[in-house]
């Protein structure tokens, strides 16, 4: 049988760790799949509920798995969301960061386990880098890089790294000036919509996430707790 890219990334909702039906549902949405349109005829299919959360919170922002795992990390410490690829610059767009935390000048950058593996222009990536830093810096806007390592197995950490940068960037009454993403078009002014609040998501995960919601029919495992070793 033959489904389409939208229903599959539901079932995966009603199935996977949130984690990672979150990344499937990302990438959906990002090719324009109509989750939302799915859902109402999937409503008495078991793990609806916990399929609808992940609809509701998926962002076809997030350019990478990486990157949506950097977002679920502040969803499950409860954390003021990021948005997601989002421009900024000083009169213009000059620069797409991963995330952005527009009130609180702060940003992340989600670092692929390949950026600089076995390449002839490496020296040449990590010369860019840095100059891209420095022009972030000179904005005003403070940094912190993560990479697969923290995304996969040490979320904890991961969220620790992004509550200790908001703590030290409080939110400010004038944010920093950005731009929107939009696949195909590129920066353009955000609408009032485009902003995020500068505080926690609104009740974070819900109770269930960890697999205290059962379905016997799926066999769905419980979600993997954070390890104990971590860098």
């Amino acid at each position: 049988m033959v489904v389409s890219r939208a229903w599959e990334a539901v079932d995966v909702g009603r199935t996977a760790p949130v984690a990672h039906a979150l990344v499937v549902a990302d990438a959906a949405l990002r090719m324009r799949a109509d989750l939302p349109g799915v859902v109402p005829h999937m409503t008495r299919w078991p793990g609806m509920r916990r399929a609808r959360w992940v609809v509701g919170h998926a962002d076809p922002g997030a350019e990478s798995a990486l990157e949506t795992l950097g977002r679920f990390a502040c969803l499950e410490a409860l954390l003021p969301l990021p948005v997601s690829d989002a421009w900024i610059g000083h009169d213009r767009p000059v620069y797409r960061v991963d995330g952005l935390w527009p009130w609180h000048w702060a940003a992340h950058e989600a670092d692929g386990a390949v950026k600089y593996d076995d390449r002839p222009d490496a020296s040449r990536i990590v010369a860019a880098q840095n100059e891209r830093e420095w022009y972030l810096r000179r904005l005003g806007l403070d940094v912190v890089r993560y990479d697969w390592t923290l995304a996969t197995g040490c979320r904890g950490e991961l969220a620790a790294r992004f509550a200790a940068l908001l703590h030290d960037n409080p939110a400010r009454e004038v944010p920093i000036r950005w731009w929107k993403d939009v696949p195909g078009a590129g920066p353009v002014v955000p609408k009032a919509e485009d902003w995020p609040v500068p505080g926690p998501p609104h009740g974070g995960l819900p109770s269930w996430w960890r697999g205290a919601e059962t379905a016997a029919t799926t066999g769905r495992a419980r979600e993997p707790p954070w390890p104990d070793r971590c860098p």
